[in-house]
């Protein structure tokens, strides 16, 4: 195969006006799974990258834009997170993030297992060993059934999905959200991604507005995400605490935990927490 542009299908709620691709060498394999078409690509600038139904999921050389931020904003603003639970992220890249920190377990609910085999086999620099850590317990089937059978047991949810449609529409509504809210303890918090700035624009706000209906403290924050066309990206936590924090107490958190980012800092933590007009 010849090198060639991918240009990424349009994604719900972004408008079909502009359009980002990328160069490939060439494409590694193509399948339909039981509930999407799966596809890695190799590309010049990113690596290999993760592609569902036409849209890019990740990338073996940018995941950590995108990961860092997901893991982190949650994890940090809660600051004693022991137990967490995963949907989504079949390709690890999260997974990896939360297990740099002190936790006692992860739980992971992923609805396509071929999204987990393929990631591991194809983009094993995303997830690392984080599968086959002790820590992780991993459940392949519905996020939406699975969360039912928790109550008031997880410090942190980290909701890492595709946009509203297919497997991942039924995820971003109140109803799911506050399945959520019973599976979390007294001053648990959840995060989920919510669309690109400001392609998206209607998507951050519907998913804000639903989980409004459920927490009493939420918040967006933004982050630079190449791989998903050189925009902003949204990331919006729901909490049953407040999530009005200091730089001071942001940098004490952080670096008790010893670990090494590429993106994420205490710094990037506040300032992305500032939100255009256009979203307030």
């Amino acid at each position: 195969m010849k090198s060639k542009w991918f240009f990424p299908k349009f994604a719900p709620y972004e408008k079909p006006y502009e359009k980002t691709g990328i160069l490939i060498k060439n494409k590694i394999l193509s399948i339909r799974t039981k509930y999407q078409k799966l596809e890695i690509l190799d590309s010049y600038l990113y690596g290999k990258v993760l592609v569902l139904d036409g849209i890019i999921q990740t990338a073996e050389k940018g995941e950590f834009f995108y990961h860092e931020m997901l893991v982190n904003l949650p994890l940090i603003y809660h600051g004693n997170v022991e137990s967490v639970l995963i949907i989504g992220g079949g390709d690890g890249g999260a997974l990896k993030e939360v297990l740099k920190h002190t936790v006692k377990e992860v739980h992971m609910a992923e609805i396509d297992g071929k999204v987990i085999e393929m990631s591991r086999k194809y983009l094993p620099s995303v997830s690392k060993s984080a599968f086959d850590d002790k820590r992780t317990k991993l459940f392949v089937g519905d996020g939406i059934e699975f969360v039912k059978k928790f109550k008031d047991y997880f410090d942190a949810v980290i909701i890492d999905l595709t946009d509203p449609s297919g497997p991942s529409q039924f995820l971003f509504s109140p109803k799911f959200y506050r399945s959520i809210f019973l599976a979390l303890k007294k001053d648990g918090i959840v995060i989920t991604q919510s669309g690109s700035f400001p392609s998206q624009t209607e998507e951050i706000n519907m998913v804000k507005e639903n989980m409004k209906q459920v927490f009493p403290f939420v918040k967006t924050h933004l982050g630079l995400v190449p791989q998903y066309g050189i925009v902003l990206f949204s990331y919006t936590i729901g909490s049953k605490k407040s999530l009005n924090v200091d730089l001071k107490t942001v940098k004490k958190r952080f670096e008790k935990l010893k670990i090494d980012t590429k993106y994420y800092t205490p710094e990037i933590h506040l300032a992305s927490g500032a939100l255009p007009k256009l979203l307030k």
